[in-house]
């Protein structure tokens, strides 16, 4: 049976992009998305649809159990602990946007030799890795004396292990991502999760304190590969093309420093505050950033994985990347102006009543933070757009007047305004850049900014009135496990009614449109 495409935000935009023209480029004998003989355009927006939902439904998977992961643990680590982590993990970061260099995205926008081009940036990974872990080696000594602090240093020359790992796995991945196999995918990522969340609470139940997290990353690491090159193996080997190596950095080069800009935005603060307000208001930050950017970063990740891929198949044709890309915008703000805005307003009963007493100086900067996941996730739609259509020098300009004035202020805004000082200025540096995309995108589609800011009035109107009853609400109320639930449901039921009236019920039977095509997947796949 079919998969029904009878929501409207779903058939406006498969229809705005006209997706039967992604046949058009040349692919490999890997690709699967072929044309069905009696109906071509109906069989691949039904395979669109289920990949769509399997995204979805992994990415609802990784954030519940990332969640839930990270609550049980909170009430068994210490804040230094988590500190030690999200240090580990800030230099993990780099090493990973090194070793990448733009490759997949290059990869995945080419229509000629795609399987040799697999070759040369296994090649570049696999010699990256190894240079980059014996370079964090040598300097581990610096390292340590700077943070004082010798376990950081051995914490990274462990995670350097997850490079190597995932290098193993990168031809599958980029073979599955180019040929839109979402579904793979998202399967890989739930399988991901719960090997993390299983192996890291069981290692801290057994006493192993911040490496029951290191390790539990390896483990879903490992999980995460071997389940892509199960379901793609094409047995490529590393090979070394000087051309083609000079393709791919030609087009990699302006997105590579624009993902390292953006790696010094998302993490030169946690090595300021380790170094100047030290490793337990890092983990108290650390913790605030992941629940109150996770779901921003979830709902980002869903469009990045089924936007960059699609868009990258109709990169000529601005009116139909304009309509795509106002429209996934508004199902973005959606889902995510109501998530992020409640945990915002409920921060202090969340942490108290969920988290422990242990971490109450997280309650402002996970209010605020909240925001700024709110933020990246209405950027992730325009920064993918710019790749697809091979502008990244936009992000390149941003990216680095950004990260140098990181670099300038958070340094003195943790030493005179603490942790809470951090949070305030991470979030307007984030909200400078969705203004400036706003602005190129004026440009590139020759539009108004009404136009793109209009359909997002409704959400964000809503929004803030649900943030402000409950803000009245969590000072009236006692602080407990039912208030709590009970302040969710009032702040959903407040949000659906007045988006209800505001979008003249439009954007009501769009979202709960999207829920259901989540839902039935996996019935629309048996059938």
């Amino acid at each position: 049976m079919r998969c029904r495409l009878g929501d409207s935000w779903v058939r406006s935009f498969y229809e705005a992009i006209e997706f039967h023209d992604f046949l058009r480029f040349p692919v490999t004998e890997r690709i699967i998305l072929k044309p069905s003989n009696t109906n071509p355009l109906s069989g691949i927006r039904t395979k669109a649809m289920k990949d769509l939902s399997y995204i979805g439904t992994a990415q609802v998977a990784a954030l519940l159990l990332s969640v839930g992961t990270f609550t049980v643990l909170s009430r068994i680590l210490t804040p230094e602990d988590f500190g030690i982590v999200g240090l580990g993990l800030t230099f993990l970061m780099l090493f990973y946007t090194l070793q990448d260099l733009g490759i997949m995205p290059a990869i995945i926008q080419r229509d000629s030799r795609i399987d040799e081009s697999i070759a040369v940036g296994l090649y570049l990974r696999l010699l990256l890795s190894i240079f980059l872990t014996l370079t964090f080696i040598v300097l581990s000594p610096v390292i340590a004396f700077f943070f004082e602090n010798s376990k950081v240093a051995l914490v990274v020359i462990v995670m350097c292990t997850n490079m190597f790992v995932l290098t193993v796995g990168f031809s599958s991945q980029t073979l599955l991502t180019r040929s839109l196999r979402f579904s793979k995918l998202a399967i890989a990522t739930i399988i991901q999760s719960s090997t993390l969340t299983a192996a890291s609470i069981t290692l801290a139940l057994l006493g192993f304190s911040y490496w029951s997290l290191v390790l539990g990353s390896l483990c879903g690491s490992v999980a995460y590969v071997a389940t892509m090159v199960h379901y793609e193996n094409p047995h490529i080997r590393p090979k070394m093309d000087k051309q083609l190596a000079k393709e791919l950095w030609g087009f990699g080069k302006h997105l590579l420093i624009a993902i390292l800009m953006t790696f010094i935005l998302f993490n030169v603060d946690q090595m300021i505050i380790a170094k100047v307000l030290g490793l337990a208001a890092l983990g108290f930050y650390f913790v605030a950033a992941r629940f109150g950017r996770i779901l921003g970063q979830q709902i980002a990740g869903v469009v990045n994985s089924v936007l960059f891929p699609t868009m990258a198949r109709i990169k000529d044709d601005m009116s139909r990347l304009k309509t795509g890309y106002v429209l996934s915008l508004r199902m973005v703000a959606i889902v995510a102006v109501p998530l992020c805005f409640c945990i915002s307003a409920l921060s202090p009963v969340f942490v108290e009543e969920i988290l422990g007493k242990d971490w109450i100086p997280a309650v402002v900067p996970l209010s605020i933070l909240s925001f700024q996941g709110l933020i990246n996730a209405l950027i992730t739609p325009a920064s993918n757009v710019l790749i697809s259509i091979g502008k990244p020098r936009y992000m390149s300009i941003q990216s680095t007047i950004q990260s140098i004035a990181m670099v300038a202020g958070a340094y003195p805004i943790a030493l005179y305004h603490g942790l809470n000082g951090v949070c305030l200025y991470t979030t307007i540096l984030a909200l400078a850049v969705l203004i400036y995309f706003t602005l190129v995108f004026r440009s590139v589609f020759k539009a108004r900014i009404a136009e793109m800011v209009k359909p997002l009035l409704p959400p964000l109107a809503s929004g803030l009135v649900m943030l402000v009853v409950l803000v009245f609400l969590v000072r009236a109320l006692p602080t407990n496990l039912v208030v709590l639930a009970g302040l969710i449901a009032v702040g959903g039921a407040i949000y659906v009614s007045l988006l209800h009236i505001l979008s003249r019920g439009r954007d009501v039977r769009e979202f709960f449109g999207l829920i259901r095509k989540i839902a039935s997947s996996e019935k629309a796949n048996e059938s």
